[in-house]
């Protein structure tokens, strides 16, 4: 008997090529989210530095051209952090998509891995008939003989 081939091992291998890029786009995607998020979190911290120092200045006393400064510069970080706010939940959005190309994309290689196995295990019965057969015959002629 002739050795085992699935018969949509072409469209099975295109598959798993797509899953593997769809993967890389996800992966490439998250990282893009996660750089905002600790460009955020620096900008956060430097609001927080500014504000202290805001604080300690005005305890010792600020001209009023230092406090406009201050405010402009706390003003200036607030919507930085805002913008990136928005940018991080449309990444969010987008990572979120890309994750259901990629559910999708594994449905697809599983149906197929799951055909191919189904494939196999019809294979190999067929298999064990044939082997089955043969020694029937060949019992059966050796009994002839």
């Amino acid at each position: 008997m002739k050795r085992f081939q699935f018969s949509l091992d072409k469209l099975k291998g295109y598959k798993e090529q797509i899953l593997d890029k769809e993967k890389n786009d996800l992966a490439h995607l998250r990282a893009q989210q996660q750089t905002m998020m600790d460009e955020k979190a620096q900008l956060e911290e430097t609001l927080r530095r500014s504000n202290e120092e805001f604080c300690e200045k005005s305890g010792q006393g600020m001209t009023v051209l230092q406090i406009t400064m201050f405010k402009g510069y706390h003003q200036s970080l607030s919507q930085q952090i805002k913008e990136l706010e928005e940018s991080i939940e449309k990444m969010e959005t987008r990572v979120q998509k890309q994750l259901n190309v990629v559910v999708e994309a594994t449905k697809e290689v599983s149906s197929l891995e799951k055909l191919e196995e189904k494939q196999l295990e019809a294979y190999n019965f067929q298999a064990a008939k044939a082997e089955e057969q043969f020694i029937a015959d060949y019992v059966t002629n050796s009994i002839y003989k």
